[in-house]
């Protein structure tokens, strides 16, 4: 049923369980993976340029120190591809792996369609309500566009949605 899934990895916690996820369902059903990393400001120690450097203000030195952070961290995204896809690979999973910088949750959807993907695994962080409107929510917009079968992974550290008493009404009718 599934013979390629897709895996959106990130630098989360979520990340690595989501991993985990996949390589057993790769595992149990004989699929191929794809582990798709998106560089995007919404994830962990992304580089940004220092507030007093914005545009005209900008020096050839605040430029090139924000290059050379910009090349670490798609290095060290990288080595974190190669690393779980190595993991894959020495258990008979065949892995391959992708990285851009864009959007996320676009990304993910594009490549899912382009490489025929039958099912999708990311992470969700569990954000709510205005976190959610704001930062906005990967794993939702895939949901609703993507080509094939998605499979979300809670945050197993994540505290659960509390949930509001309701009240409710009863009658007798007699």
């Amino acid at each position: 049923m599934f013979n390629k899934i897709l895996v959106g990895i990130d630098r989360s916690s979520i990340g690595k369980q989501v991993f985990e996820v996949a390589l057993s369902f790769a595992n149990a059903t004989g699929a191929n993976l794809m582990l798709v990393q998106v560089l995007s400001d919404r994830e962990q120690d992304y580089p940004q340029l220092p507030a007093y450097s914005y545009y005209p203000m900008w020096d050839e030195q605040t430029v090139r120190i924000y290059q050379e952070q910009w090349e670490d961290y798609k290095k060290q995204g990288i080595e974190i591809l190669n690393n779980l896809a190595q993991q894959a690979t020495e258990v008979g999973i065949p892995t391959e792996f992708t990285q851009m910088s864009g959007s996320p949750e676009r990304s993910i959807c594009e490549i899912a369609q382009t490489w025929e993907a039958d099912l999708i695994i990311v992470g969700s962080r569990g954000l709510t309500g205005i976190k959610e409107m704001f930062l906005g929510s990967v794993s939702n917009y895939v949901t609703h566009h993507a080509p094939c079968s998605v499979l979300i992974v809670r945050d197993k550290d994540a505290l659960p949605v509390q949930s509001t008493p309701t009240e409710s009404a009863t009658s007798s009718f007699s």
